[in-house]
């Protein structure tokens, strides 16, 4: 089955919508993303994959190293910003790549790499608009952790992550953020496993943010699982997911998603040396196909119902922050495991 670990939806988010279903689907918090891979064939599966653990599903701990590979594309269509201060469309590229090697019977090692691509649009008048405030930002991510499996019932996680989130020419050493997180679950039985932990990162012209971590995998009746394990190949990423299991190689779902991104502006336009940031709290609906255990291929659609841009000046000051209207995603994604 599958598992999941998420933190609580909040706040206004962004754009480029959710996923669908892929055998690691995963729920990674407003910010970090510690994650792990493991490969269950009997597992739902999301249409992307993200960081942090996932604690609901069987873990074969002797079954040595293994590895998935994912891409993920996405594209938010025009959206207007409140207050007459722009329009915006956007497009997203991502690559990750997920590793796990079982070091022990009872101790898993897990690591990875993600590479991500926002391509921003501004247009029209405003401040987000013919301001121009940031254009292609480029996110570079590694993370490393630890799964304990104590017995049937119990497992823990710990772990920590490092990332660069900046503009084309921004300073790499002003884009750092890292931090950890650690998270304990429990198997009630074959059919739901719950837990929870806590997270922490640091924030660009920012104080460290705190977060939650909420893990919620149940099956409610044979085939249909709600899920806390959301993923979508993007930053940072938490949220609920509905999947129902239709075959054995398709699934359907709905869910919701909160995501959170924030990142270093280069030395020019109206925030020179500032920090960009936006949030996206989108609605969707998706289709899986996995026509063998080592392939899976997503397609969703959704809308955005709340969304928010920030502009921050290298002094931590807030030079604008304005909503977004609704907007419409459509994204795809792949993955192929070993």
């Amino acid at each position: 089955m599958l598992q999941l670990l998420t933190a609580a939806l909040a706040a206004s988010p962004f754009a480029p919508l959710p996923q669908a279903v892929d055998q690691d689907m995963l729920a990674s918090l407003q910010v970090p993303s510690l994650a792990m891979m493991e490969d269950g064939e009997n597992d739902v599966v999301a249409v992307a994959e993200e960081d942090v653990p996932e604690f609901a599903q069987n873990v074969d701990w002797t079954s040595g190293t293994r590895l998935s590979f994912t891409f993920h594309y996405a594209h938010l269509f025009n959206t207007k910003i409140d207050d007459d201060m722009g329009e915006f469309d956007m497009d997203q590229l991502r690559f990750r790549v997920k590793g796990s090697t079982s070091i022990t019977d009872t101790f898993s090692l897990s690591y990875g790499f993600r590479f991500e691509y926002d391509g921003f649009n501004f247009a029209e008048s405003g401040f987000f608009g013919n301001g121009q405030p940031w254009s292609d930002i480029y996110t570079t991510q590694f993370n490393l952790g630890g799964f304990w499996s104590i017995d049937d019932h119990w497992s823990v996680f710990a772990g920590g992550v490092v990332r660069f989130a900046r503009e084309s020419e921004a300073d790499w050493g002003d884009s750092l953020e890292a931090g950890g997180a650690a998270a304990v679950s429990y198997r009630f039985s074959d059919t739901l496993t719950m837990g929870g932990g806590l997270g922490v990162i640091t924030q660009l012209e920012d104080d460290p943010l705190f977060y939650p971590i909420i893990i919620v995998d149940w099956e409610i009746i044979e085939r249909l699982v709600l899920t806390t394990r959301v993923s979508t190949g993007w930053a940072n990423e938490s949220g609920v997911e509905l999947v129902y299991r239709w075959t054995d190689n398709w699934d359907v779902g709905v869910g919701a998603a909160y995501d959170f991104q924030r990142f270093r502006i280069n030395d020019e336009g109206p925030i020179a040396g500032g920090v960009g940031e936006f949030t996206a709290l989108p609605f969707f609906g998706f289709v899986n196909w996995k026509p063998m255990p080592a392939f899976n291929a997503s397609l969703y659609v959704g809308v955005n119902t709340y969304g928010e841009l920030k502009a921050v000046r290298s002094n931590g000051s807030t030079a604008a922050s304005s909503n977004y209207g609704m907007g419409f995603v459509l994204g795809a994604q792949g993955t192929i495991s070993f």
